[in-house]
């Protein structure tokens, strides 16, 4: 009889709603998912966090008023935490960029919207959750999550290890070496200060007793890097076998426009964190210099400039205040932009601009966004990934053209080809597709061409010379002002190979608001908002 009562008890006990407590139901699913995509490196699952939801959903509620409104909290929570665990970029600079992102045109935002939600991950999320419903009839779904969420964030992954990094030597026209530098890399911080450090001991000076004797011809490209030429098979194109120099390992500094095109502008000083680049110094930019010894500038663009105030910010940031601008409206519409703005003919306005007769020596900043992610062809059927190649393919041409053209009018001119920045269109762990708000190496290494026009300096026959040592910015600069000294047109000798072993080597470091990434004996390491390092994956 005791025995009975006992019983009767316990099971009275065990059914209190205070023990009686239920399942996740179908909340299990949005955890393993996650839990799978921490696996792979999609996202980063945040323990305590993910615990506290949990606990949320299955504390035991008897109104159903209460339960419907827990419902609404925790689909708005969690939504929230998994936008906050995946890379995308922090949601106040999506709310400080409304005024940018709100302007993308209707086929480009469609088009972004099947890069996060594509067909492919509809169909796994579908097997996902029949696969699910199926497991949940034969194991307690509440048990596997809470294990899951539990193991998945303990699991060891690769760590920063000590290593022992030397600083290469920096060396420019007015630089002599500085010796080597030892740092401890289990202190990325300390090795960042130092890099700053003997960065900012760089400011090139243009040659004080040389008089110009050629023009200058920037052209500043939007979205190319190595990895697009290989991605769409165009590594091979002629042009990039017509250049006096090739820089291969250059890196930009920057992956979005403004950065990246203000670190070219500024590069007669050394590499400066992302923040001092809207606070500039004069004497650290390239035009101002240039226009010392004697040069006009102008600015041209095959687009109006005004997405993200991109004109603004190169007239008063980048030193060409005084620049005129060269209407572009006056050429040919060659495409529309992802920001429904047109975009002029590349080929048009180099062509006009060879057409200009000048009598002081030029120096030419044109921007191009032939490439830029988002761009629509007319005529074409497709999106602006599809489409890529083709904008590419004629750029190059376009490019190609334009140095027969100057070649038959035997004007003295250096010719700079600087990407701004990749496409990304690849993608990768962190990022999707065209998206630049992780400073990866595949949007940042870019490559660089220059070559020089002119009686006596037009062999056809002459070899390009690769630059393969790490170099930035300031190596634009120190090309340029090489170039001066060795006074081609006046009497001097032009010796590309010199012009190479003068150039600075700088130590890849990739900026944006926020993110920064660092090579560290040839592997890649990231740091966001200020947190910890970690290696980058590709």
């Amino acid at each position: 009889m005791s025995e009975q009562l006992y019983q009767r008890q316990r099971q009275q006990l065990l059914h209190h709603p205070l023990f009686n407590w239920p399942g996740l139901g179908a909340w299990s699913f949005y955890f393993l998912i996650k839990a799978g995509m921490a696996l792979f490196g999609y996202l980063e699952l945040e323990l305590l966090w993910n615990l506290t939801l949990f606990a949320f959903l299955v504390v035991p509620v008897r109104f159903f008023w209460l339960r419907f409104a827990r419902q609404i909290i925790a689909i708005v929570a969690a939504t929230s935490l998994l936008y906050t665990e995946s890379h995308l970029p922090p949601f106040s600079r999506l709310i400080d960029q409304w005024e940018l992102v709100s302007s993308f045109s209707f086929w480009y935002s469609l088009e972004l919207i099947g890069r996060i939600i594509s067909l492919q991950m509809i169909a796994a999320l579908l097997v996902a959750w029949i696969l699910y419903l199926y497991l949940s009839k034969l194991l307690r779904m509440t048990t596997v999550t809470l294990v899951a969420i539990v193991v998945v964030p303990l699991l060891p992954s690769q760590q920063l290890q000590p290593i022992d990094v030397a600083f290469g030597t920096e060396r420019g026209p007015t630089q002599q070496a500085a010796g080597t530098v030892r740092a401890p890399v289990n202190n990325p911080d300390a090795l960042l200060s130092e890099f700053y450090a003997r960065q900012q001991e760089i400011q090139l000076r243009p040659p004080a007793t040389v008089s110009p004797d050629f023009d200058i011809l920037m052209v500043n490209v939007c979205s190319l890097s190595w990895q697009d030429l290989e991605q769409f098979d165009l590594l091979d194109h002629p042009f990039l076998v017509r250049s006096d120099l090739t820089l291969t390992n250059f890196f930009t500094g920057s992956s979005y426009s403004g950065p990246a095109t203000l670190r070219l502008l500024q590069s007669s000083c050394g590499h400066v964190p992302h923040s001092r680049l809207f606070e500039p110094l004069p004497a650290c930019t390239l035009n101002q210099q240039l226009q010392q010894l004697g040069f006009r500038s102008e600015i041209r663009m095959n687009h109006t400039g005004a997405f993200d105030n991109f004109l603004t910010q190169v007239q008063q940031l980048g030193g060409l205040e005084n620049a005129p601008f060269v209407e572009p409206s006056q050429f040919p519409t060659a495409m529309m932009g992802f920001d429904q703005s047109p975009i002029y003919s590349d080929r048009a306005i180099l062509t006009d601009w060879l057409e200009q007769s000048n009598d002081a020596p030029n120096f030419t900043f044109y921007n191009t966004t032939s490439l830029h992610d988002g761009n629509r062809l007319p005529g074409f059927r497709g999106n602006s990934i599809a489409s890529y190649r083709t904008r590419l393919q004629t750029l190059l041409d376009d490019l190609n053209q334009l140095y027969d053209d100057i070649i038959a009018s035997e004007r003295a001119v250096l010719v700079v080809i600087v990407p701004e920045h990749g496409a990304g269109l690849r993608g990768d762990q962190l990022q999707l597709p065209g998206m630049r708000e992780i400073p990866t190496p595949a949007l940042t290494h870019v490559p660089v061409m220059m070559r020089l026009f002119g009686p006596g300096v037009n062999d056809a026959a002459r070899s390009p010379i690769q630059v393969a040592r790490s170099t930035g910015p300031t190596a634009i600069t120190s090309a340029i002002y090489q170039t001066m000294e060795q006074r081609p047109f006046s009497g001097g000798s032009y010796d590309p190979s010199r012009i190479a072993q003068a150039m600075p080597e700088q130590r890849p470091v990739l900026e944006n608001d926020r993110v920064i990434m660092m090579e560290i004996d040839g592997q890649f390491f990231l740091q966001i908002n200020h947190g910890d390092w970690r290696p980058y994956m590709r």
